[in-house]
């Protein structure tokens, strides 16, 4: 019997740069706005016994279609950001982990995304994973070359065991903030019998309130499936 709390969900952190027009501040502090947002979200998640918690930094298309200052922003803002809240994270016990193609990110992004999993790799209470330069569709062509370059048969299983998360459960519950209703190419393996969650509220704005809203509804739909 499937439980009526998630172990795992996943968030699609959408909005931070409308929210940063609503507000009239710079883009740039909309997305500095989100990663607080994230720290507060995976803080309060692990106190309602929430162990993972997987979010969309970045996506491929993203990388490839943003202008260059504002992926430089975003990826200062990994440093920023990691800088900020390392020592809160370490002191709520939760692991940090990236998945995505680093291959293309600058050396420096690189090197902190490095640091950060070694640094905080001993956290048991919780883990966040941040999907940086990913994308669903690549992730699945990689795991199925890799497990052709294995000489393994191709299966569900040997496909799991190659994706990034192969260490993970996966989401019971996907929240995309923002009002958009698409996967938007993340976690398209993972999400196949995860509940679904939109909502119009801007990303820096998802707080307490907003998550056990998410929850409720995720309550309520597992109570009308029958496995």
């Amino acid at each position: 019997m499937k439980s009526n709390f998630p172990k795992h969900i996943a968030i699609i952190m959408d909005g931070n740069r409308r929210w940063a027009k609503r507000n009239k501040v710079s883009e740039f502090e909309g997305h500095r706005k989100g990663i607080d947002s994230l720290i507060n979200t995976v803080e309060i998640a692990g106190k309602m016994g929430i162990k993972y918690v997987t979010v969309y930094a970045l996506s491929t298309e993203n990388y490839k279609e943003r202008s260059k200052e504002e992926i430089r922003g975003l990826l200062y803002l990994l440093k920023e950001g990691y800088d900020k809240y390392r020592q809160r994270l370490k002191r709520e016990g939760i692991r940090l982990n990236f998945i995505g193609n680093f291959e293309k990110l600058p050396r420096a992004s690189r090197f902190i995304i490095s640091k950060a999993k070694k640094e905080l790799h001993k956290g048991k209470k919780g883990e966040l994973t941040i999907a940086i330069n990913y994308g669903g569709r690549e992730e699945i062509v990689k795991a199925a070359q890799k497990t052709i370059d294995n000489k393994d048969p191709i299966s569900e299983a040997n496909l799991n065991r190659n994706l990034y998360t192969a260490s993970l459960p996966d989401p019971d519950l996907l929240i995309r903030t923002g009002g958009s209703k698409r996967l938007s190419n993340f976690l398209l393996w993972q999400l196949s019998y995860a509940e679904l969650y939109f909502t119009d509220i801007l990303w820096p704005d998802f707080d307490k309130n907003q998550l056990r809203k998410a929850l409720d509804y995720y309550k309520l739909a597992k109570r009308n499936f029958g496995s």
